[in-house]
């Protein structure tokens, strides 16, 4: 199963033979992403040679492992850089006898949401957050919690500093 089961699914690559969850294919597999994490723009002719493998079977690799939701390929934009100065936490309790996925769907819909889990505790979601001011995170609050008949409540924090926000993991750690 997808790590990311609601992730949207890509058609079906042919596969190159050495995808079949031998120790050699999961090793060429994380040299692979690896290179990516450095640099999700480098030629499949780049890896290839790094790795030592021809250019067809990165390529036949990089497909199956987007078309399996193992990876994604994109620009990460910076929310500071594009005027989004605060960045808010959300814990939320969800009303008894409500679905919370359905509650996480609603909330996954709105465009300041970036983060969203359940979570096990006091809180059934948190939910990160990015706002261009105090007031948008206000009103952002009072829009999609307060008075909400699916939130039985909330609790909020500011983030004031980010001492650590790593998008790419160690994947032999």
């Amino acid at each position: 199963m997808p790590i990311y089961p609601d992730a949207p699914k890509r058609g079906r690559a042919p596969r190159d033979g050495g995808d079949d969850g031998s120790p050699e294919g999961i090793e060429l597999n994380r040299k692979i992403i690896a290179l990516l994490q450095q640099d999700g723009r480098m030629a499949y002719s780049a890896i290839a040679a790094q790795v030592g493998v021809s250019e067809g079977t990165v390529r036949n690799r990089v497909r199956q492992l987007l078309d399996d939701n193992v990876i994604t390929i994109q620009a990460e934009a910076l929310p500071a850089a594009m005027g989004y100065g605060f960045n808010g936490l959300t814990f939320v309790k969800v009303a008894a006898g409500t679905s919370i996925d359905d509650v996480a769907k609603r909330l996954s819909a709105i465009p300041e949401v970036y983060y969203l889990i359940m979570v096990l505790g006091r809180f059934d979601l948190s939910i990160a957050t990015y706002h261009k001011s105090q007031d948008d995170y206000r009103d952002f609050l009072t829009t999609h919690f307060y008075g909400q008949s699916d939130i039985a409540g909330i609790e909020n924090s500011l983030v004031l500093k980010v001492h650590k926000m790593k998008l790419q993991w160690d994947l032999n750690g």
